[in-house]
């Protein structure tokens, strides 16, 4: 699935909110949506890096 930069930021953002939701007896569901923003993260990082030079 390719993102824009903007749909990258704005789905990062919504997992991070969505995360701050849930206490500590979701712990399994934090760690899953802590997963997925790691792959977010992954993804930008990786991006970057194809992008072409000068």
């Amino acid at each position: 699935m390719h993102l824009t930069d903007a749909e990258l930021a704005l789905t990062q953002n919504a997992m991070h909110a969505y995360l701050s939701t849930f206490g500590h007896d979701e712990a399994d569901v934090r760690a899953q949506v802590r997963q997925v923003i790691a792959k977010l993260e992954a993804a930008e990082h990786d991006e970057d890096e194809q992008l072409p030079v000068g």
